[in-house]
């Protein structure tokens, strides 16, 4: 005979269904309920798990929009897909003045790293840690990325020095282990662009000066090289040589208006020997550009699949893949007419670490 549960004990069940369906605003207003809640929300499991439901139900996915390339404002912006990308809303990122220019430090999994001095912040939950520099006196620092180590369940910020000619350190700050660490040297001639791109536990940057970019795999701590496509045409002099779409690593190529986006692809050769291969992945027409230098980069897929975002020079626009027409998506909210940058992210409860603060905004982030 099947044994009937009892209420009291579907309730914790249901309960943990219902917060997983719920934004990060709700959630933080849940939090102080109760003491279980507060509890059951901050859990790690729990975190994850409503990271993991928003991207397989494909909800409270966002657009981050920011660094116009106009007035290099340090502001930055957030609008809704759920919401059609109507209207964006600031984000108060702390520490920064309004017009003060904050460059850019690494993405991942909706964090923010930031400059001029590094500062990691959630911009859902408002919480951010600012973070002291290795201790390396007079060394310049290149490049930096963060990504996530699901062998350590960590979060990892790279940095990568050059105290004097001939080699490059690299430092790694992992957010649970909270402290600055040496990881294996890079070669000084691989003159990677600032900004890592984070994709399947690794890092990567495009390089300068070779038709190559450097991988970083945040889980062995070991850096490989990758020949770029043999059409990428301007080979890695841009920084934007490679981008992240969909969790996986592109090259665009960009010639008159048309970009062919080549996917990296992992081949097992037997045994612990990998190799990697470029596979043109698809193509759009009609991208606008400037002088071929920017090529647009992709955003998301529409949820027929039908259609991917891009970020062009001009604004964001959805291209149809089948019929290759394009619509423009007017973004209302934005301040000026700009040339911006974006970075698809989801809403989350990822934690910047111990000792974080507050950033202090008088308004909800999200809805």
């Amino acid at each position: 005979m099947k044994k009937i549960r009892k209420m009291s004990e579907l309730m914790p069940e249901l309960v943990a269904d219902i917060l997983l369906r719920l934004p990060v605003s709700s959630l933080l207003r849940c939090r102080c309920v109760s003491k279980s809640l507060r509890t059951e929300i901050d859990s790690e499991y729990f975190v994850k798990n409503h990271l993991d439901r928003s991207i397989q139900t494909e909800t409270r996915q966002k657009l981050v929009i920011y660094g116009s390339l106009i007035n290099q404002s340090s502001e930055i912006y957030v609008a809704d897909f759920d919401d059609n990308l109507a209207r964006a809303r600031p984000l108060n990122r702390p520490l920064i003045s309004r017009h003060h220019n904050a460059p850019m430090y690494g993405y991942c999994n909706g964090l923010i790293l930031f400059g001029p001095h590094l500062t990691i912040w959630n911009p859902f939950t408002r919480r951010y840690k600012r973070i002291p520099p290795p201790d390396e006196s007079n060394a310049i620092f290149l490049c930096s990325g963060l990504g996530y180590d699901s062998v350590r369940d960590d979060y990892m910020i790279v940095l990568i020095s050059k105290p004097h000619l001939g080699c490059c350190h690299v430092w790694i700050f992992g957010l649970k282990s909270d402290f600055w660490r040496r990881s294996q040297d890079l070669n000084d001639d691989a003159s990677p662009w600032p900004l890592g791109h984070f994709a399947s536990g690794a890092l990567y940057w495009p390089c300068k000066i070779k038709n190559k970019c450097v991988g970083f795999d945040l889980a062995k701590e070991v850096f490989f090289d990758i020949p770029l496509p043999s059409d990428c045409g301007r080979g890695s002099i841009f920084s934007d040589s490679l981008v992240v779409f969909g969790g996986k690593v592109y090259s665009p190529t960009l010639h008159d208006g048309t970009v062919e986006y080549y996917l990296l692809v992992n081949e097992d050769k037997g045994g612990d020997v990998m190799g990697v291969s470029w596979r043109k992945e698809f193509t759009m027409e009609n991208v606008t550009t400037i002088r071929d230098v920017f090529p647009p980069r992709p955003l998301a897929y529409s949820k027929d699949r039908n259609s991917i975002l891009l970020g062009e020079v001009g604004g964001v626009f959805w291209h149809n893949l089948e019929n290759r027409t394009k619509q423009r998506v007017d973004i209302a909210g934005l301040p000026v007419e700009g040339r911006y940058r974006y970075n698809v992210c989801w809403e989350n409860l990822v934690s910047v670490g111990k000792d974080s603060a507050f950033d202090g905004a008088a308004e909800e982030v999200t809805n």
